[in-house]
C-alpha cells in the first residue's frame, strides 16, 4: 500500500540552505549509479538526432542527474537545449542549462514552456489527484512527457536505505560546490544523514507501481496521445524502477517544432 508521509524537502517552511545541500548530494549520488545511463536510454526514445531537442525539467531542484543524463544521450548524438524548472527555482543551473526564474507547479505548467517535460525522481512527491493532473497537463498540452523514478515501494529496495546516512558521510566531499551547510550538518551537526535518509525511506513508501500510475492515466485517452509504463532494471538493484511515457503521435506531434517522434 503506497503511504505519502511526511518528507522535509516537501515544506515550504524548510529552510532553502538545507533543501540545497540535500538535492546537490542526491545529485552525486546518482553518479555512483547507473541510472542516468538507463535513464538516456528510455528519454532517447522521445528524441530527434537530426534537430535540437527541447527539454523542460519539472521539479529539478539542484539539477538532479540532469547534467549526467544529457551527457549521456550527447554522446549518443543528440542535441540538447534543457530548461530546469521547480516550485522553488534555484538562483542559478548548472553550465550550460538554463533555470526558470519564476516558480513552476508542475500541475499547470507554463505553455511558453515548449519541449518534453522530464521528472527524474520526483513524480512521487505528488498525491494522486495532483499526479494525474500533471499527466493531464501534458495530455491536454500534447507534450511529451517522460516520468522516471529512482525508488520502488518494494522490500529489498525499502531496506537499502538503512545504508544513506553512511553513503552521505563517504559522498559528500564529491557533491561540487560544497558548501560550508553542508560539512557543517554532516560531520559537525550531523543532521543531514539523517534528513536524507528519512526522506529516502519515505520516498521509497510514496512510489507509484506500475499499475498505479497506468490507473492515473486512464480517461486520458486520444488517437492523438499514447501511453507507456514499465519498469526499468538496473544491475545490481534489488528491484525495477518504474517509469512512465506519454507522447503525441506522430500527426499531433509534428506540429511541436523541435519535437520528433522516434517510436520504440
Amino acid at each position: 500500500m503506497r503511504l505519502h508521509l511526511f518528507e522535509w524537502e516537501d515544506q515550504s517552511w524548510f529552510p532553502a540552505s538545507l533543501r540545497t545541500a540535500m538535492t546537490s548530494y542526491l545529485a552525486t549520488a546518482y553518479g555512483i549509479t547507473p541510472l542516468p545511463k538507463l535513464w538516456a536510454e528510455r528519454l532517447s526514445t522521445l528524441l530527434a538526432r537530426d534537430r535540437l531537442n527541447e527539454i523542460v525539467d519539472l521539479g529539478s531542484g539542484s539539477g538532479g542527474p540532469m547534467q549526467l543524463v544529457v551527457k549521456e544521450l550527447e554522446e549518443q548524438g543528440f542535441k540538447l537545449r534543457v530548461t530546469l524548472t521547480d516550485l522553488y527555482p534555484a538562483s542559478a543551473a548548472p553550465a550550460p542549462f538554463e533555470y526558470w526564474q519564476q516558480p513552476v507547479d508542475a500541475t499547470r505548467v507554463p505553455a511558453s514552456l515548449h519541449g518534453i517535460r522530464t521528472m527524474f525522481a520526483s513524480f512521487h512527491h505528488f498525491r494522486p489527484r495532483m499526479a494525474r493532473q500533471i499527466l493531464f497537463d501534458a495530455f491536454t498540452q500534447r507534450r511529451p512527457i517522460c516520468v522516471l523514478e529512482g525508488t520502488s515501494r518494494t522490500a529489498p529496495a525499502i531496506a537499502t536505505t538503512l545504508l544513506i546516512p553512511l553513503l552521505v558521510l563517504l559522498l559528500t566531499p564529491k557533491v561540487r560546490p560544497v558548501s560550508w551547510v553542508q560539512i557543517v550538518f554532516t560531520y559537525i551537526i550531523p543532521i543531514l544523514p539523517l534528513l536524507i535518509f528519512w526522506d529516502g525511506l519515505i520516498s521509497h513508501l510514496r512510489t507509484y507501481s506500475p499499475r498505479e500510475i497506468e490507473a492515473l492515466t486512464q480517461s486520458l485517452d486520444s488517437p492523438e496521445y499514447s501511453w507507456e509504463t514499465g519498469l526499468i532494471h538496473a544491475p545490481r538493484t534489488p528491484a525495477g524502477l518504474p517509469y512512465l511515457i506519454g507522447k503525441p503521435n506522430s500527426s499531433s506531434q509534428a506540429a511541436h517544432v523541435g519535437l520528433s517522434d522516434r517510436r520504440n
